[in-house]
């Protein structure tokens, strides 16, 4: 459980929660909200992948993810919303490679930021 209570996972889900409420009422922040909602897309994903590894499959609170599988989430949605969404809904979404670099930048981000074993002294580990 204290996957879920990393500070950049709980700071992350809060702005993208606030630039959603914004846009739901009716006063958006375009520029920023399209931006950086790329960029902490990966780290979210990645976050609640990592904690569904440590409660199911492995089981252990010090597991974490590798690099293939964060080049493999950057590559998933950078394919789902920036190739096959803008083809098929064009109306709806459009491709924008910068939304790519954001993509990785938040993988680079969890590797180096979010990405740690959680010990817990003289106890078991949990996660």
């Amino acid at each position: 459980m204290k996957t879920l209570l990393n500070r950049w996972f709980l700071c992350f889900c809060a702005v993208w929660a606030a630039f959603y409420l914004s846009k739901i009422n009716q006063h958006p922040v375009p520029l920023l909200s399209g931006h950086l909602t790329d960029f902490l897309a990966v780290p979210v994903i990645a976050n609640l992948g990592l904690w569904f590894q440590r409660i199911f499959i492995a089981k252990r609170s010090t597991y974490v993810l590798k690099a293939g599988h964060v080049i493999f989430i950057v590559l998933y949605i950078a394919f789902i919303f920036e190739w096959l969404l803008p083809k098929y809904y064009p109306q709806k979404f459009t491709a924008d490679w910068t939304d790519v670099l954001l993509y990785i930048l938040g993988g680079l981000f969890f590797l180096w930021r979010m990405n740690k074993p959680i010990f817990t002294p003289n106890k078991k580990p949990a996660a």
